[in-house]
């Protein structure tokens, strides 16, 4: 039982610490480079939920149906048609914000996530390892508990 219960430990801890050495590397080559652009990236969050830049997109998604109605009504006046295209230009321009409001957020999580990789990696490989020791003490005590005694010593001549 002690045999199978550590081979199992060392499998599952060298896949752990294979895993997290793994992901580690990769992240590493690219951290120096996201993290530069954790500024940036914050920047653009914090515009995207102000609470003027929720309203300007809120209004905009509110005046888009009926910006496009007086758009209809002006594009037959003479002179006013870049008007009617410009007021047309106002829902696809709330779309964009939405959508922009979305990736930011998205961005800003896996800025976080990024930040806090390297820690969690490390835990893992620790742990990886830890479990590797445990699994052999345990394959170590099985194997010595069933290995046959060792023969009496011959006796004196």
């Amino acid at each position: 039982m002690g045999s199978t219960g550590g081979g199992f430990l060392i499998g599952f801890g060298a896949c752990l610490l294979l895993v997290s050495l793994v992901v580690f590397s990769v992240l590493a080559q690219f951290y120096g480079q996201i993290m530069g652009l954790k500024g940036v990236v914050e920047q653009i969050y914090y515009i995207t939920h102000s609470a003027a830049y929720e309203g300007a997109m809120g209004a905009m998604e509110t005046l888009s149906p009926y910006a496009n109605r007086i758009a209809d009504i002006i594009s037959g006046i003479p002179g006013l048609s870049g008007l009617a295209w410009a007021l047309r230009q106002i829902g696809s321009a709330a779309s964009n914000m939405r959508s922009i409001y979305y990736a930011s957020e998205t961005a800003y999580r896996a800025i976080r996530v990024v930040e806090m990789a390297p820690e969690y990696l490390f835990f893992g490989m620790l742990l990886g390892l830890v479990l590797i020791v445990i699994g052999a003490v345990l394959v170590v005590r099985a194997r010595r508990k069933s290995a046959p005694p060792p023969p009496p010593p011959p006796p004196p001549s």
